[in-house]
């Protein structure tokens, strides 16, 4: 059975991955652990070499070392080993692959217009592009469904995607903007902890 320790150790070097700069707080918040719980594995982690605190945009954060990235990718693959997972989660993955297509250019056509006009649109999207966002995020709810029976700590994707979408509609900037939980952004994180738990490259 897995120790606590290792759980939180698990927990904390993927939670600094998805991330990939993060300060103690945001990681604490990624999966609900004790700040106390973190901190002792952030400071494990650093003391391994495998999770490096530093500055970055005037902001204190951790970030994974190559080893640390290594280190994460053998928890996940025990993780995903222990409950018989592989084949689940890599359906799910291929799933979530013929719904990446749309997302992925819908997110370049936006990206793509406000370079071209200096600024986030003001009137809302079209209605093909919302339609797009949709319909990835009523597949994804099915998708999400699937990989927590498996693996529960995928819960809360779906979720974040509605919340972007709904902010969406008075604010377009929810759709890809860096700066916030956006749809690309957590759709972009979504992908990294498939890939991450299967040991594969994108």
């Amino acid at each position: 059975m897995t120790s606590p320790q290792h759980r939180s150790l698990l927990l904390t070097l993927h939670a600094v991955r998805l991330h990939g700069f993060a300060d103690t707080n945001s990681i604490v918040e990624r999966f609900g652990q004790d700040p106390a719980d973190v901190e002792r594995s952030l400071i494990a982690a650093g003391a391994k070499g495998w999770a490096l605190r530093s500055s970055f945009a005037g902001t204190r954060g951790w970030s994974l070392t190559v080893a640390g990235r290594a280190e994460n990718e053998g928890l996940l693959a025990a993780e995903l080993n222990s409950v018989r997972g592989y084949s689940a989660v890599s359906r799910a993955h291929s799933d979530f692959l013929s719904l990446n297509t749309n997302v992925v250019a819908a997110c370049s056509r936006i990206q793509l217009q406000w370079l071209s006009d200096g600024h986030p649109p003001t009137d809302g999207i079209d209605e093909e592009t919302r339609r797009t966002f949709i319909q990835a995020l009523t597949s994804l709810r099915d998708l999400e469904v699937r990989l927590t029976a498996v693996l529960p700590r995928f819960s809360g994707y779906a979720n974040r995607l509605e919340m972007a979408v709904a902010n969406a509609a008075t604010d377009p900037a929810w759709l890809t903007a860096t700066d916030r939980d956006s749809f690309h952004r957590v759709w972009f994180e979504l992908h990294e902890d498939l890939i991450a738990t299967l040991g594969i490259q994108r």
